[in-house]
Order: structure tokens, then C-alpha cells, then sequence
């Protein structure tokens, strides 16, 4: 075998070898963090004011996870309106669940209707007319 042949071969398995990688490439299916991404782009600022507003307080929403349920647990003082728990899962968004309660100072979510896995927990709420975002990881 001479060199021209040798250089061929070369090139040609590495055509394949990209044109393979390609197709592979291709037929992943990739999820969007948000689908409203440009909306939610325009408002970041607000959201990072809501975040400011909520590491300032002495007393945060907890989230604990127990055996059966993951616990929402909304301090005693103040006056906390339109609380919504977001639950997002990075890996697939149609497992992502979205909850709101007032007037309560727990929240139970059975751990039986989430899917195992990690979730990144949204909390918006509403204390004395200004605007509060907790965010944080969790494992289920």
C-alpha cells in the first residue's frame, strides 16, 4: 500500500466518523430552560430586586424534604400573600410542577407525585407589598 492510498482511507473514515457524529448529534432532543425566555430575559432585573429583597430577611420560606413529603414551611411573622413554588426539573420540563397557596403556614407535596431526581425550587411570594424570590436546588 502506498501513501496516496493510506491518506485516502484516512480522510474517508474520518468523513464518515463526522457525518456519524452529526446524525447522533441531531436526534438529541434538547429541552429549553423556559420556553419564555425572552419575557422572562426583560424582567430579570425585577427578579434580581425579588432575591435582594429575600436574602435581606432574617427568617426565610424552608424547604425540607421528609420521608413521604417535601414541606413548605412559611415563618410565623409577617403577612405573606400569593406564595408559588415553582419545581423544576433541568433535565425534562414535563416534569415541572408548579404550586400556590395563601392564607397557610405549611405546605405539604407528596414526594409519591415527583419523579426521583434533582428539582431547582422557585419560591415567589409577596410580604408587605414587596416582591421576594427564593431559589435553591433539591434532591428527591
Amino acid at each position: 500500500m502506498n501513501w496516496g492510498k493510506g491518506i485516502v482511507i484516512v480522510l474517508g473514515s474520518f468523513m464518515i466518523f463526522i457525518l456519524v457524529l452529526a446524525v447522533i448529534m441531531m436526534r438529541q432532543n434538547v429541552n429549553l430552560e423556559s420556553d419564555d425566555y425572552y419575557k422572562k430575559e426583560i424582567n430579570y432585573e425585577q427578579e434580581i430586586t425579588a432575591m435582594r429583597n429575600a436574602n435581606k430577611l432574617d427568617e426565610k420560606i424552608k424547604v425540607q424534604v421528609t420521608e413521604d413529603y417535601v414541606m413548605i414551611q412559611v415563618p410565623q411573622e409577617g403577612k405573606y400573600a400569593s406564595i408559588q413554588v415553582f419545581l423544576q426539573r433541568p433535565d425534562n420540563n414535563k416534569l415541572d410542577k408548579t404550586f400556590s397557596f395563601n392564607d397557610t403556614r405549611s405546605f405539604l407535596i407528596e414526594k409519591s407525585k415527583l419523579t426521583k431526581g434533582v428539582y431547582n425550587v422557585e419560591i415567589s411570594y409577596t410580604l408587605e407589598g414587596k416582591m421576594y424570590l427564593q431559589k435553591e436546588s433539591l434532591y428527591i
